[in-house]
């Protein structure tokens, strides 16, 4: 019973929300962007340097694990059975 009418209670209750007015908002502007500096250029192709390296370790880690995973055993093809003398 007590519950029912706590409900109803809460109902009736507008949501309280924790915002507040600010008296000194400033809608940013262009104005206020940084500037960049310097040259594109040199900056776009020290992280294309990066990028590319980042690539190459990638696909040298990736192959050389594939290669272990298969001298070992690790891991089966699956290429079908062998044909013909051995």
């Amino acid at each position: 019973m007590f519950t029912r009418a706590a409900r109803n209670v809460l109902k009736t209750c507008p949501p309280r929300r924790g915002m507040a007015y600010v008296a000194e908002f400033k809608p940013p502007t262009m104005n206020d962007l940084p500037v960049p500096q310097g040259s594109w250029r040199e900056h776009y192709n020290q992280r294309q340097r990066k990028n590319n390296i980042h690539l190459v370790a990638g696909i040298l880690f990736t192959g050389a694990t594939v290669a272990y995973a298969k001298e070992s055993g690790l891991m089966v093809f699956g290429y079908g059975p062998k044909i013909g003398k051995e």
